[in-house]
């Protein structure tokens, strides 16, 4: 990939983004923001509002720890493994690998949030508000493969299977050949659920540790 396909695929990559949460916008039925007064817990949930989805959206591709923290890691682990080993490990590597990692964040999160709609799924994580570190742990795994309806009942999370799976095949239009095959885009798809469950337990556990640390 020339610097000048890099530059491209950014461009593209905001541009699907921007589409997407147009969609997003039109699909949705208009809602006011729910100010939450109290943390939200499986227990006390509320159905996600259409403007919190595009805030879902915008904040997990372009918010700062995705920009800053979760991309950049992702890229050096890549450049340090070299894979693919087309793009080798080198400074213009990394920029495509941050880049790829950026585009992969944006079409998986626009499809999930826009398809979900249809059955009402929350794309955000929700805490579980149980005690012990098993059962925390096990909700967090779990709810990567189902999620919240508007009611509350957790059931499959076909948005999210239908991002993780179609933002892996529009991908290969521009990976390397090494990195196109079935095989390894049937491995991006189970990489991608696996990276949803360490997402959720950071999200279930890190807030008690911060709070720690806070006090």
């Amino acid at each position: 990939m020339a610097d000048n396909e890099i530059v491209m695929l950014g461009r593209w990559t905001r541009e699907i983004t921007l589409i997407t949460i147009a969609v997003i916008v039109i699909v949705c039925t208009p809602r006011l923001a729910i100010c939450q007064a109290v943390e939200l817990t499986a227990g006390n949930y509320t159905p996600v509002a259409s403007v919190q989805r595009i805030d879902w959206v915008v904040v997990g591709t372009i918010g700062p720890r995705s920009l800053l923290v979760v991309g950049p890691l992702g890229a050096a682990w890549q450049t340090g493994f070299n894979q693919p080993a087309e793009w080798e490990r080198t400074w213009n590597g990394f920029g495509k690998r941050y880049l790829q990692r950026e585009a992969d964040v944006a079409i998986s999160n626009s499809i999930e949030a826009g398809l979900g709609t249809i059955w009402g799924e929350e794309p955000r994580y929700v805490r579980s508000g149980r005690r012990g570190i098993g059962s925390r742990a096990r909700y967090a795994i779990k709810t990567a493969f189902v999620t919240q309806r508007r009611d509350g009942r957790l059931a499959p999370a076909w948005g999210r299977y239908a991002g993780n799976t179609i933002n892996n095949v529009i991908e290969n239009a521009w990976l390397p050949p090494s990195a196109t095959t079935g095989g390894q885009t049937i491995l991006r798809c189970a990489l991608g659920l696996l990276t949803r469950i360490g997402g959720n337990a950071w999200e279930e556990f890190w807030p008690d540790v911060a709070r720690r640390l806070h006090h």
